[in-house]
């Protein structure tokens, strides 16, 4: 009997996040016909990822490995980075234990051709600032070019350095043809666009029946703007708009969430701060609004801006980005916070216009559906493993 290939899913941790759904409906895709391990930081409740992602993975679908971290960034969630290289240094000592390597988040020099997804670009030193500016306010001393940086950097090196061109020979996936064209712009890198999965269980809620307000979709943090968001209704609202606003998203006690938590109560007669929401809660808000909206710039994807269309809201965003892909509507793209509050109103001002652009967006549903994403992987994952074996019995030759 011939074995199974044996593939594993590096994720950095398996929480509550936008980019965890791809790596884990890459588990569902393939663990029908291959050996899959996943191999993460932290530990993984099952039951909650399920619920939250829309998942049906039990414990024998796969192995999880969960990669020990010292204790001083086991009860924290920053330094993601430095977190990421102990990850690194694990995975290339155990890759040969495995036929086919997957990175679910960013580029990974695995020690071997594997294939990596592209999320998000925050790989790129450079674009970190450019594409989230608002961490120069808020997160300068860290992000910028300080001692601190990189010293910083200098410790992460130190546990797994990255070797400059390795990832380049992985095959790649990026999440938007936006992430796709940045790629081959900056590292003449080619790359297969492949769309993340949005479970499209919302309950079907007319649009009529649904209240003329807004949901936000996200963890409350400065690249996600939660305070444009609140400014942009402000004004919207003074246009003789009564509308509200759900944030349905984590929010700590930085700065900026203090920020955002103060802004809130100013206007806590139609802003509600609903906090980490899912299951049936996170389904009602999303299905008895008629508006969704979203205000990161330079958003490679964005999953929340497909769940809340998914949910059957016309969603409003920046004009850049992977989000623009998924409304595909002019109408309801912006370029920033003056443009944004007259294309609400005048969405708003149009009843029947609200009908044509709900038909627009449906017609790209498929684009994001769990079912093209299983299909695709399985396409991907079987092509590179028959790649892979071709070479291996060539070199054995």
């Amino acid at each position: 009997m011939k074995a199974r290939v044996k593939v594993a899913i590096v994720h950095p941790r398996l929480g509550f996040g936008g980019s965890e759904s791809p790596a884990l409906w890459t588990v569902e895709a393939l663990k029908s016909d291959y050996d899959v391990t996943v191999i993460s930081t932290g530990e993984a409740d099952l039951d909650r990822l399920n619920s939250y992602y829309g998942t049906s993975l039990a414990p024998h679908d796969f192995v999880h490995r969960s990669v020990r971290l010292p204790a001083g960034l086991r009860s924290t969630e920053k330094f993601a980075g430095l977190k990421g290289r102990f990850l690194l240094r694990y995975v290339r000592r155990v890759a040969p234990e495995f036929d086919v390597l997957i990175s679910s988040y960013g580029p990974m020099d695995f020690g071997k051709p594997g294939i990596q997804m592209i999320a998000d670009f925050s790989f790129v030193e450079e674009w970190r600032l450019e594409l989230n500016p608002f961490f120069r306010k808020w997160k300068g001393w860290f992000y910028g070019k300080t001692i601190v940086r990189d010293v910083y950097l200098g410790l992460c090196d130190g546990v797994a350095r990255v070797h400059s061109d390795a990832w380049k020979h992985n095959l790649t996936l990026a999440n938007s043809h936006w992430s796709a064209q940045r790629l081959l712009e900056k590292y003449g890198i080619p790359s297969q666009v492949v769309y993340p999965p949005v479970a499209t269980d919302f309950s079907a809620v007319p649009f009529s029946a649904r209240d003329c307000g807004f949901v936000c979709l996200g963890r409350v943090s400065p690249e996600k703007c939660m305070h444009s968001v609140i400014a942009i209704l402000q004004e919207v609202r003074k246009r003789g708009h009564d509308v509200h606003l759900h944030i349905l998203g984590g929010i700590d006690d930085s700065d900026y969430g203090r920020k955002v938590r103060s802004l809130a109560e100013q206007a806590r007669e139609w802003v509600h701060l609903e906090g980490w929401v899912q299951g049936e809660h996170k389904m009602k808000l999303l299905t008895t609004h008629r508006f969704g909206i979203h205000a990161r710039p330079h958003e490679p994807f964005g999953i929340a801006v497909a769940e809340m269309v998914q949910a059957g809201c016309l969603v409003f965003v920046p004009n850049d980005g992977g989000q623009v892909e998924i409304v595909n509507q002019p109408a309801l793209t912006y370029g920033n916070e003056a443009e944004a509050v007259e294309k609400i109103h005048a969405v708003l001002s149009n009843p029947a216009g609200q009908a044509r652009l709900l038909w627009g967006l449906r017609r790209n549903w498929d684009s994001f559906s769990v079912t093209t994403f299983v299909e695709t992987m399985r396409n991907v994952v079987a092509e590179f493993a028959g790649r892979q074996s071709l070479a291996q019995a060539a070199r054995n030759a």
